[in-house]
């Protein structure tokens, strides 16, 4: 067996994923630098609804912070479905820095619709009914998982190829336990603005289930 072949029998790590994992400990070091609590307000915003909403006020404060975790995001669920789709789909030709940036670029579209959807919604409905709170709470979500998966994907790049399968799984535990928090939470929210369950049920298929079904068909189209 060539002695390439054999690397990536062993291992899943290809020479362009150690960019990834520097890019994120740069905007860790970076962020810890130039705003120290900044991590652990990120962390307790997941958990307390009103550090949450007193962090949306004082958000112009850091919004090249949130750039970096938003891009640490992207990169590090990038790397979950290129990883997942070589452990669990080894007939699939997937190889390279390129598949994984087009599937970063699909996740990337995800959002950018998600959010283009929000902001249209508000305003044809002439109102924000909490979609601002929404929108914030989905990208806080990302950044904390973003940041969650940073070590898993240096286990699952780096480990042998059968334990990189058990991260990868748990990896996408921890992905969709964040995305039902998010959605419980957010739920709830909805309910205590006086938001109809029309709507609510509106909001889950228009800002949940649409934009992930349209960038997975686009992605596994191309």
């Amino acid at each position: 067996m060539p002695e390439a072949s054999l690397r990536h029998a062993e291992n899943l790590s290809e020479d362009w994923m150690i960019l990834v994992f520097l890019f994120t400990l740069v905007s860790l070091a970076y962020t810890r630098k130039v705003h120290p609590s900044r991590i652990s307000r990120l962390w307790n915003s997941m958990w307390n609804i009103r550090t949450m909403r007193q962090t949306i006020r004082e958000e112009p404060n850091t919004p090249r912070a949130n750039l970096l975790f938003n891009t640490v995001y992207y990169l590090q669920a990038g790397l979950l479905v290129y990883a997942g789709i070589k452990c669990f789909k080894p007939n699939y030709e997937l190889q390279g820095v390129l598949p994984f940036l087009w599937i970063v670029a699909t996740l990337f579209g995800i959002y950018f619709l998600k959010r283009a959807s929000l902001r249209a919604i508000s305003i044809l409905s002439a109102g924000d009914f909490s979609l601002s709170e929404y929108e914030y709470s989905v990208f806080l979500t990302n950044r904390m998982i973003g940041l969650i998966l940073f070590p898993l994907g240096l286990g699952i790049a780096y480990f042998p190829l059968y334990q990189a399968k058990s991260i990868v799984m748990v990896s996408a535990a921890i992905v969709l336990a964040g995305i039902a928090h998010r959605l419980i939470r957010s739920l709830l929210t909805a309910v205590e603005s006086g938001v109809t369950p029309f709507y609510i049920l509106f909001y889950i298929c228009t800002l949940e289930i649409l934009p992930s079904a349209i960038g997975l068909k686009w992605l596994m189209t191309n």
